[in-house]
């Protein structure tokens, strides 16, 4: 493709542009009236679920239980006293977990040491109450028997309360919700809103809360607020760039005004679409709207002053603004887009969607500054002793002198002077800068190769956000968890669980889950449980309560028998770990930390250990810690989609538009380095790659490619004029490096606002994000010149 020619179809729409300028404003204003409208219905919401490939295996087994065992989702309280058989502790334990229940939406049912139920024996059999069934008595020899007896409880010790009896778990069951994106977050403030009264602040205990119900409502204002933050200053640097770099009053307003309708309009007209925002990136197509939206009026406002300090003529500047610049800020929009768009390849709904909004917004920040940009300009008029003004459509005859090789007066800045200077210096030692640049990426690769995938929810958030630090506090108490998994074991025919072979069976499970390396272990026993624990408890009970009996019978008519007495007495805790038809049981395993290749590892131990002993049923792992795990592939996978879809579809624009393979392929050589820097920074410094950070290498390559394109589109324009690759390099050095540089640095201040976030996840979007761009900058100053000049794709001339 000529890049002449089509800066002359540029030109005839700059003159269309400007003969219809109050035509064009009145459309792009019914356009932004429609859109903005939809901002009344706007929302935003944010779902782990939604980071599982639909359809995938895990979904459907994660659903397949929630519809047999009912609702996944808790609040959890860890009580931590003196000793928490206290009566004041176990009243308020009693008054707190009333209040959960009538107060938290989608309530199910509380257990605590006030509430749990344990077999006791009686005439005739046993039955399976709560000792506090009667209220909890003030005499403290009473009470001391109640504690003893639920401390020499196997099934209960160090599991709902710790073997010192300073730890107590008050958990609420949550029923399934109508809307999980937005129940969870009601649920979450209800439940703080109890805990957190004045009735249960007392010196004599702590409470902390924990659970994903509660912690994902934390984390949703956490986010929120720090959205804002963002979003504050990234307004606040966009006004300071533009006053900085554009320094007239016109050049500031317009920018911000194209800025602020193209994000809107974008999030209102999802909005109409009902399609609703994910919180956990919002702030991404944002502040990428804004630094972009100020590079594209950068290369339009300085290509007008360049021509305007030369002519003094508005309308006719303004109108050679958009001829030079329009077709390569077009192409830069397009590549930029096509990166954005990639991510719909991973299949994961937040990525989808930020890909598609992020690639929309860039878009139409693209049409508000390409349409307000050059209408505004040519509002005025024309500088100094120039007077008069060439009609519209003769300064096509000058732009094809200048093709020609005709130059015009020209005022230089001193900056333009040396980055000419600094192009002719790449020129003469090109080989060396070459070099130089390969032995770079060649000395990063190995770090891309430590790379680890980690889906870890603690390290995403960090320590500096105040409730992961409480979390992490949790963590460390004797009975503190966060991270489980569910081993579930269906059979197709009724009854299988009354089958002591099967039960059996579930116990020696819980025994080979217990070993797996992750499993947390409490007083030295594994925490796992099923429906044994309570299985077990009942025939010690009817065995006189000596513990050699605490074991799974033997005898089908003996194990019938205790769940009927289990079923008649507490049927909703029966049914909580198996089916009431009895075929399907699971295994709960909580885990001490969450490292994702050993938790890959003994999730694949554990489903095994499933099928080994139940070779005749169906056997799924499920569960947010299994739901990660499955995610750590998908995360890869996706990575891999986005990046190589982005990869092949720029180098086949550009292959295109340049008419060159050579050429194509050349550009992209340089747009590799900061993707290669960008994983040897993860990889040394050992930053997860996870469902954040694998958005950054196909975005970076999509923003990056920018530049290169700026530049080689440009020497090529100058080649086409007559030029030889020296002068055209250093020419081009002239006329764009500084705006190069310019865009590039606003990008950074923009990505720099992450940097200072308290989320350890929005702050390496911010270092990485800088990393990548300076890094790309430097390569379009050094490597691709040389490249260009060493290999000359555009031919000899």
């Amino acid at each position: 493709m000529k890049v002449s020619k089509i800066n002359i179809f540029f030109r005839k729409l700059g003159e269309a542009q400007i003969r219809y300028r109050w035509l064009c404003l009145a459309l792009l204003f019914v356009v932004t009236l429609v859109c903005l409208s939809g901002m009344r219905k706007f929302r935003s919401e944010s779902n782990n679920q939604d980071w599982i490939v639909n359809g995938s295996e895990i979904q459907l087994n994660s659903d397949h239980f929630k519809e047999i065992f009912g609702n996944d989702e808790y609040v959890l309280v860890l009580v931590q006293a003196e000793d928490v058989f206290s009566h004041g502790v176990l009243s308020m334990i009693s008054n707190l977990g009333e209040r959960l229940e009538s107060e938290v939406p989608f309530a199910d049912k509380v257990t605590s040491l006030t509430t749990v139920s344990i077999p006791i024996g009686k005439e005739g059999g046993i039955e399976v109450k709560s000792p506090f069934d009667d209220g909890i008595p003030s005499d403290k020899e009473e009470l001391s028997g109640i504690k003893n007896f639920i401390m020499g409880r196997e099934s209960i010790v160090n599991n709902l309360v710790s073997d010192d009896a300073r730890e107590t778990w008050v958990i609420l069951k949550l029923r399934p919700f109508d809307n999980e994106s937005e129940d969870v977050v009601t649920v979450g403030h209800a439940a703080e809103k109890v805990i957190m009264s004045e009735e249960f602040k007392s010196s004599e205990w702590s409470l902390k809360p924990i659970g994903s119900a509660y912690t994902t409502a934390e984390k949703m204002d956490t986010v929120g607020h720090d959205f804002s933050i963002r979003l504050m200053l990234g307004f606040l640097t966009m006004l300071i760039c533009l006053i900085v770099f554009v320094r007239s009053f016109r050049g500031v307003i317009v920018p911000f005004i194209a800025t602020s309708f193209g994000i809107g309009s974008v999030f209102g007209f999802t909005a109409l679409l009902n399609i609703p925002a994910d919180s956990d990136v919002m702030s991404l197509p944002i502040l990428l709207g804004m630094a972009l939206s100020i590079g594209y009026a950068l290369h339009y406002i300085n290509a007008f002053k360049m021509h305007f300090r030369s002519s003094g003529k508005r309308k006719e500047s303004v109108i050679r603004a958009v001829e030079e610049s329009g077709w390569p800020v077009l192409f830069t929009v397009i590549t930029t887009v096509v990166s954005l768009l990639s991510f719909m390849f991973a299949c994961i709904r937040p990525m989808v969607w930020l890909g598609a909004v992020s690639a929309a917004v860039v878009f139409m920040v693209y049409t508000y500054v390409v349409v307000l940009i050059p209408i505004f300009m040519s509002f005025g008029k024309d500088k100094g002793d120039f007077k008069g003004e060439a009609p519209l459509g003769e300064g096509v005859a000058e732009s094809l002198d200048e093709a020609q090789g005709k130059t015009f007066p020209s005022q230089a800045t001193k900056a333009d002077r040396i980055f000419e200077r600094f192009g002719a210096h790449i020129v003469k030692r090109n080989w060396i800068v070459a070099i130089t640049s390969f032995v770079v990426i060649a000395l990063c690769i190995p770090g891309i190769f430590k790379m680890e995938v980690n889906m870890d929810y603690l390290k995403f958030m960090g320590s500096k956000v105040p409730f992961v630090h409480r979390i992490e506090e949790v963590l460390e108490a004797k009975i503190g968890n966060l991270y489980s998994y569910d081993v579930m074991i269906e059979f197709d025919e009724d009854d299988a669980f009354k089958d002591p072979k099967n039960m059996l069976a579930l116990d020696q499970l819980e025994v080979e889950l217990g070993k797996l390396r992750m499993t947390k272990v409490s007083g030295g026993k594994p925490r796992v449980k099923s429906i044994t624990r309570m299985v077990k408890e009942m025939y010690r009970v009817l065995n006189e309560d000596k513990k050699e009996f605490y074991t799974i019978p033997n005898d089908r008519d003996m194990l019938t028998q205790l769940l009927f007495f289990y079923e008649i007495s507490d049927s909703s805790s029966l049914y909580d770990d198996l089916t009431e038809n009895y075929n399907a049981a699971h295994v709960h395993v909580e885990i001490s930390d969450y490292n994702a290749n050993i938790i890959v590892d003994d999730i694949e131990k554990a489903e095994a250990n499933a099928k080994a002993l139940f070779p005749n049923a169906k056997v799924a792992v499920v569960g947010t810690v299994a739901e990660n795990a499955a995610m750590n592939g998908t995360i890869v996978t996706s990575e891999l989609k986005s990046f190589g879809s982005s990869f092949v579809m720029i180098a086949l624009l550009l292959i295109i538009v340049f008419a060159s393979i050579r050429g194509g392929l050349i550009a992209m050589i340089p747009n590799l380095e900061p993707v290669v820097l960008i994983g040897a920074v993860m990889g040394y410094a050992k930053m997860p790659l996870d469902e954040v950070t694998m958005m950054i290498m196909p975005m970076i390559l999509g923003i990056a490619v920018d530049d290169t394109i700026h530049f080689s589109n440009h020497i090529k324009y100058k080649l086409e004029a007559g030029k030889n690759y020296k002068d055209a390099v250093a020419e081009t050095f002239g006329e764009i490096g500084k705006t190069m540089g310019t865009t590039t640095l606003i990008l950074c201040a923009m990505f720099l606002m992450y940097c200072f976030s308290p989320i350890t996840a929005m702050f390496r979007i911010g270092l990485l994000s800088i990393v990548g761009l300076g890094s790309a900058l430097i390569a379009d100053y050094t490597l691709t010149p040389a490249l260009i000049c060493i290999t000359k794709p555009f031919g000899k001339k």
